[in-house]
């Protein structure tokens, strides 16, 4: 066996052999050497003992390929294996454990752990997002700020990656989206925490970069009059002023109103079950309907079959789901155009949402009527 004080301009005099393979040993490094093949392939190798079964045995260990790994490099990992070696470990697991980490680092790309969270991840109670929400969390994840980032192992990714997306969305004035975009990011950390793929949540710590208002727009009486005036029916099949109404009516969510089902209301019982499926804490909520909510679905009964329309739904045009099995009506649909135009009847001097009104019921239930804090969860079934 050839020893040679082994250096770069050494190696680099080295010829290949004209068959086999030949092994150079460093007279610096103790059992590191350099073997030289037939194609002029170098690869560094170490000789050492180690403690196997009770009793020590020798044992060949590769390092790597030269000069991928430098001569520092070899010389560093030939001192790292002989002190495992010398307390009883095994060098050869150790090399073999790092590169399945780094095979199952490549394998946990960002993108691929994307896909992974959207298909598996599951939030409080242990259930599947709404599809809403799921269509959100891939929009904002699949965006063009995480294009440098699809096929960068996530352990890879660090606090600074994480900042740098923030501060991109900061400088585009959309500071509301830089706090969502956080937070959709704790999650996809966290859960890939929980899955073993990492040990630490880069976005932990990170305090919501942007300004936003907080969500306490309490609507006034006038104001109530003003937005019940503007949703009179401006037609005959008018959709949007009678969910206008019922939700200030009955205090409850946007689309569970506007998703509304004929097999859902006992209209003689005056009351409507909301199923599980549909509510937004997945309980079933029973809804006491009022006169006024009575007329307005007997209004919807009228029309439909005026129309002739055969449909489930309440709030519905009739016109067909192009994307549904069996091109079933589609629920109620352009939220913000039917928005707009009902602003423009009311002439409120203060932007608001169709979540005020639910807010509202809340506060007035509570603050004008005395009802119970647990009474008005009940009522407004909130989680």
């Amino acid at each position: 066996m050839p020893t040679l004080h082994l250096t770069d301009a050494a190696i680099r005099r080295l010829r290949p052999p004209e068959s086999g393979r030949v092994e150079y040993w460093d007279t610096q490094t103790k059992a590191l050497g350099l073997r030289v093949g037939a194609s002029g392939q170098r690869s560094w190798v170490m000789i050492l003992r180690v403690l196997k079964g009770g009793r020590w045995v020798q044992q060949r260990l590769t390092l790597g390929r030269y000069p991928a790994v430098t001569l520092a490099q070899a010389r560093e990992k030939a001192r790292a294996a002989l002190a495992l070696a010398g307390e009883g470990e095994n060098p050869g697991a150790v090399v073999r454990a790092e590169r399945q980490a780094k095979a199952e680092a490549s394998r946990h790309t960002f993108a691929a752990v994307r896909e992974d969270f959207l298909l598996k991840y599951r939030g409080r109670g242990n259930r599947r997002p709404a599809p809403r929400t799921l269509a959100e969390l891939s929009r904002v994840l699949s965006s063009d700020l995480f294009a440098d980032w699809g096929e960068k192992p996530l352990v890879k990714i660090e606090r600074r990656d994480v900042l740098d997306v923030l501060d991109v969305l900061l400088e585009r004035g959309v500071e509301v989206a830089a706090n969502r975009t956080l937070s959709y990011l704790h999650m996809l950390f966290g859960w890939s925490v929980e899955r073993g793929i990492l040990t630490a949540n880069p976005a932990a710590g990170i305090k919501k970069p942007g300004h936003e208002a907080s969500r306490e727009r309490v609507l006034s009486a006038s104001e109530l009059v003003a937005i019940w005036h503007a949703s009179e029916p401006t037609h005959t099949g008018d959709l949007f002023g009678p969910i206008v109404r019922v939700l200030l009516l009955t205090g409850q969510r946007r689309d569970e109103v506007g998703g509304m089902r004929w097999s859902e209301v006992d209209i003689d019982g005056a009351l409507w079950t909301l199923p599980a499926a549909r509510a937004k804490n997945h309980r079933e909520h029973l809804i006491p309907l009022s006169a006024p909510v009575l007329a307005i679905l007997a209004e919807r009964r009228v029309e439909q079959r005026a129309m002739r329309m055969e449909t489930n739904l309440v709030f519905t045009s009739g016109l067909r789901r192009a994307d549904a099995p069996d091109q079933s009506p589609a629920p109620f649909s352009g939220w913000s155009r039917s928005k707009g135009r009902l602003d423009a009847r009311a002439q409120l001097d203060t932007p608001w949402t169709l979540h005020d009104l639910r807010r509202t019921a809340a506060t007035r239930l509570g603050e004008d009527l005395r009802v119970p804090p647990h009474v008005v969860e009940s009522v407004l079934n909130l989680d």
